[in-house]
């Protein structure tokens, strides 16, 4: 059974006019046609600018060009930076003919880092969890303290993925199970994710309450402190905050001349 395969896809950056894919294009399929095709599905005319580069089981444990937080669902098919899937969900069709035929050679990318070495920390416990050289978003990234409201979205688009994905879902089990029996302390956990909790009890039942919201019946997650939604007030003055305002200058009147605050006004020649 053909299985599909994460590729970070680099264009030229000469020739690139979208600012989309300026940085790269993460996108998940059976090949490197198959991705190509689906990139070339996000562009009006279909037509993609001459590919740089091609990294083929690109591992998300390695640091990216692009802000995490900007991430779709790498295990779907499709198009997963920018965050395409998160509206569409996986892509089922496969229509080929947009993907261009002359492409370089995708490379391998190196082995992955130890978790430790990969996340800068001073932790060895997070090498020993199953599948960790892989698997590093659903036990470590998504809980990190600078991921912030992010899981909100985040979890249920993890859960679907474990319910239709069984392989993957085991491995997600196995490591949350490891992870829960191991029983990290706050400081252990503080380490990787610079998320701080009160106590010993309350990391725990976060971790148990993850795993239930995965696999269980539980309708929603602890959700990690920091990670609590703003309230309507809040949300509207920072979207307030995001805005640009600028204002246009003086639009004169077509053959009008500027005319200074002081300046007289100019009567006709034949006045």
């Amino acid at each position: 059974m053909t299985t599909v395969r994460r590729f970070w896809i680099e264009f030229d950056p000469q020739e690139c006019s979208d600012a989309r894919f300026r940085q790269g294009v993460g996108v998940t399929g059976f090949d490197v046609r198959d991705c190509l095709s689906m990139v070339a599905d996000l562009v009006p005319d279909g037509l993609l600018p001459p590919v740089h580069r091609i990294t083929v089981d690109i591992s998300l444990a390695e640091p990216l060009p692009v802000n995490p937080r900007h991430l779709g669902v790498p295990v779907w098919r499709g198009v997963w930076y920018p965050p395409v899937n998160l509206e569409t969900g996986p892509t089922l069709s496969i229509d080929r003919r947009g993907a261009p035929c002359d492409y370089p050679t995708p490379v391998t990318q190196s082995p992955p880092r130890r978790a430790s070495e990969t996340m800068r920390t001073k932790a060895t416990w997070w090498d020993e969890i199953p599948h960790i050289d892989g698997l590093l978003w659903p036990p470590v990234i998504m809980h990190r303290a600078e991921y912030g409201r992010g899981m909100r979205l985040s979890a249920p688009a993890l859960r679907d993925v474990c319910a239709t994905d069984s392989t993957y879902g085991d491995m997600v089990r196995e490591a949350l199970d490891f992870m829960i029996a191991w029983r990290p302390t706050p400081d252990e956990w503080f380490d990787p994710t610079e998320t701080r909790f009160a106590d010993q009890r309350d990391l725990d039942e976060y971790l148990r309450a993850f795993r239930a919201y995965l696999f269980g019946t539980r309708p929603e997650p602890i959700y990690p402190p920091g990670s609590e939604p703003l309230s309507p007030e809040d949300a509207w003055l920072e979207a307030i905050g995001r805005l640009v305002v600028t204002r246009p200058g003086p639009i004169d009147a077509p053959g009008s001349e500027r005319l200074s605050p002081d300046a007289q006004p100019r009567l006709p020649e034949d006045a």
